[in-house]
């Protein structure tokens, strides 16, 4: 058995790693969909990893490691790797893919087993409200549908001058919290509630030209719209048949994937087609010293991006990189104090929520300096674990060249 003992210490000693050097590794998962939404997941793996290389993987003697679970858009598969996660001694957090349902159908199980997950795209309001007496494990740094559907409305009424708008939305949880919340938007304008439509995430071709015909009847001017890449496609080259002058102001779901594949340019420009984002094009225009480095960075990854238009669903490249930060931050934070030690992983998790909660600033991100972004979460104060607001929001549209750019730069033939 000592000649067993000398052998580790011996290989110890020869890899230049001490024995303690063990306990101070963590993984930090990332659970997305790199099967369906492939591309939003790697955009948001690229952030993450580009904003951890800026660090060397360690903060303060802590080596991190990044694990990728593919959910394949199965929010049962989250679970599995919600579990795994949980019994892994080395796993810190885990951070989300673009889809809302795996997490808000996993939302109670991830707050009562002290899962600290971080959310990069997911949307769906309810999913970081914790419910009465809950603790609250769940931090976003992306939109939030609680401003997201006001701000669509808004920029419906408000922008577009649209009289008659329809939603079109897909019927998932995430679709009907936006109803009411849009509907409430509506109301709070003055305007008559809007004609709702939904439709299945499975839609076919077919399907869709079903749709677009019964909303033709009600001939709307514009159509607010929450669907995924490919659904959206369906739908918007369905709409262009019947409607073909309607504006479409859509949700970012269809970012996730190739919908500028899927759907020509003369149709894109034809229905002023415009999307919301956060504004990292806007930081762009102005020029942002921390996307340059952090774009830099990415392109040492194997691809050269020279602008965030040349990233493929750019978003899920900033928010990761960005909400990477305050971690690294946070984790930095939890690591320095005397209690860290020998901890169980529990309780570094718990710890590291903590520190989140408690984040002193500035905190340099792509799209600002984070001055501290999340509170102490209480039914009072629902929007405690969200970095982002209203203020954050933009819409963007499709270039000639499929690129996107600010909406209010494009140039449209009227």
């Amino acid at each position: 058995m000592f000649r067993n003992v000398l052998k580790i210490l011996t290989c110890v000693v020869v890899l230049g790693v001490a024995p303690s050097a063990w306990a101070d590794r963590l993984s930090l998962y990332i659970d997305a969909d790199f099967s369906i939404s492939r591309r939003a997941a790697e955009a948001i793996d690229l952030g993450v990893h580009t904003a951890l290389a800026e660090v060397g993987y360690q903060v303060s003697g802590v080596q991190l490691d990044v694990i990728r679970k593919d959910h394949r858009a199965n929010s049962k598969r989250t679970l599995a790797n919600l579990r795994a996660f949980r019994k892994d001694p080395q796993a810190i957090a885990i951070v989300g893919g673009s889809l809302s349902p795996p997490y808000l159908t996993n939302k109670q199980y991830i707050n009562e087993n002290g899962i600290l997950l971080l959310l990069p795209w997911s949307a769906a309001g309810p999913i970081t409200r914790a419910d009465a007496g809950d603790e609250n494990w769940i931090f976003r740094l992306s939109v939030d549908d609680t401003k997201a559907g006001p701000f669509l409305v808004s920029r419906a009424v408000n922008n577009a001058q649209c009289r008659r708008t329809a939603l079109l939305l897909i019927d998932t949880g995430w679709g009907r919290a936006n109803s009411s919340t849009m509907q409430e938007a509506f109301n709070d304008a003055g305007q008559d509630a809007a004609p709702v439509f939904m439709f299945s995430a499975g839609l076919g071709t077919a399907s869709a030209r079903s749709v677009a015909a019964s909303m033709a009847t009600t001939r709307p001017d514009c159509v607010i719209m929450l669907a995924s890449a490919d659904t959206g496609a369906l739908l918007v080259n369905a709409l262009h048949e019947v409607l073909p002058d309607v504006k479409i102001i859509s949700h970012w779901g269809i970012l996730a994937g190739e919908f500028e594949k899927q759907v020509s340019p003369a149709v894109r420009m034809g229905m002023h087609m415009e999307v919301l984002q956060t504004c990292g094009l806007e930081v762009q225009q102005r020029g942002g010293a921390v996307l340059a480095r952090a774009l830099d960075g990415a392109s040492q990854r194997g691809t050269q991006f020279d602008s965030l238009s040349d990233v493929p669903s750019s978003t899920g490249f900033v928010h990761g990189y960005d909400l990477t930060k305050l971690f690294l931050a946070a984790l930095e934070q939890a690591v320095n104090t005397v209690e860290w030690g020998d901890a169980p992983i529990a309780a570094r998790r718990d710890m590291v929520r903590l520190a989140l909660e408690n984040l002193p600033g500035p905190i340099e991100g792509i799209l600002k300096s984070y001055e501290r972004p999340f509170r102490a979460y209480s039914m009072t104060n629902p929007d405690a674990h969200e970095a982002l607001g209203m203020p954050d929001l933009c819409m963007v549209a499709f270039s000639q060249a499929s690129g996107l750019v600010l909406a209010n730069s494009v140039q449209r033939d009227r």
